[in-house]
């Protein structure tokens, strides 16, 4: 059985690097429980942090209480982080949908994406 915190601190780890290393603007972490968050979250940013990276803590309040999670966003620029802001302010939101976000994420639009989201959810799924 995979340890979720490992498995978690890991994803950030590797998302870090690909920010880091200029092959993605932007990541997000897998989703966390608000338990999840407070238990594990402060080493997540700290490896972000750790990386020269700047990162935001979404807590999606937009969604319904009983279907909410978070995560940390992890950004090289604050500038990219306020695009993000810019985008759920304007109603787009990675809990529903991702299109939105591929520039800012550095998918390439004409490929199927398969993501972070989509390998966490299958080690990890929802009960």
């Amino acid at each position: 059985m995979l340890d979720k915190r490992s498995f978690v601190l890991g994803m950030v780890t590797a998302f870090s690097e690909c920010v880091a290393g200029g092959c993605k603007r932007l990541a997000l972490s897998p989703p966390l429980t608000e338990a999840e968050y407070a238990a594990f979250g402060p080493a997540a940013e700290e490896i972000v942090e750790r990386h020269g990276l700047v990162h935001y803590h979404e807590k999606n309040e937009d969604l319904p209480a009983a279907e909410r999670f978070q995560w940390i966003l992890i950004a090289g620029q604050r500038e990219t982080l306020e695009e993000y802001l810019a985008l759920r302010a304007a109603g787009a939101s990675p809990a529903r949908s991702l299109i939105p976000f591929h520039g800012l994420l550095s998918y390439d639009e004409g490929r199927s994406v398969h993501t972070g989201f989509d390998a966490y959810r299958t080690f990890f799924p929802q009960r």
